[in-house]
């Protein structure tokens, strides 16, 4: 997958927060919480990140990364 969420667990830790509570809260959906945990593959819409940015206080950056096909840096 071309996109790494993987440094989103710290952020939430700061927020203590859950992806859980994010979907109970309705910041994000069920399919959403799935493709942010890494169990399928799909991308996450402008608007969701918009929500999750102001919900947790950070940029997109801080909780996405872009990872090349073969995960070597270009």
């Amino acid at each position: 997958m071309p996109i790494d969420y993987s440094r989103l667990q710290n952020i939430l830790k700061a927020n203590e927060t859950t992806l859980y509570k994010l979907s109970a809260e309705k910041v994000i959906g069920g399919k959403t919480r799935e493709v942010l945990f890494g169990r399928c593959d799909g991308n996450i819409s402008s608007k969701t990140v918009e929500a999750l940015c102001k919900r947790l206080n950070c940029q997109p950056g801080d909780f996405m990364t872009y990872v090349p096909e073969g995960g070597a840096e270009e």
